[in-house]
């Protein structure tokens, strides 16, 4: 079984909960999280991971992106880059 390669990305994300983030991916896009659902295909290093659905932020989009794609993860109120 592989492990994991994003335990670290996950970890941060899941850990800031109810904390608006911003996670910009390789791409240039941007979104806003507030809570994160994710999960593993079978032998996969980095995770798919939903953003903003359990539970539902109003106003808030419901996004998907692989933790692989990452760039940077921000505090939204701070500015603070936490990756």
């Amino acid at each position: 079984m592989t492990e994991p390669a994003d335990i670290e990305v996950i970890g941060l994300l899941a850990r800031r909960n109810g904390i608006p983030t911003v996670v910009t991916l390789n791409t240039g896009s941007q979104y806003t999280v507030h809570n994160i659902a994710w999960g593993y295909d079978v032998g996969d290093e980095y995770a798919h991971v939903t953003t903003n659905i359990s539970p539902r932020i109003e106003g808030a989009s419901i996004d998907l992106f692989f933790t692989s794609d990452i760039q940077s993860i921000t505090d939204l109120v701070s500015g603070e880059t936490l990756l």
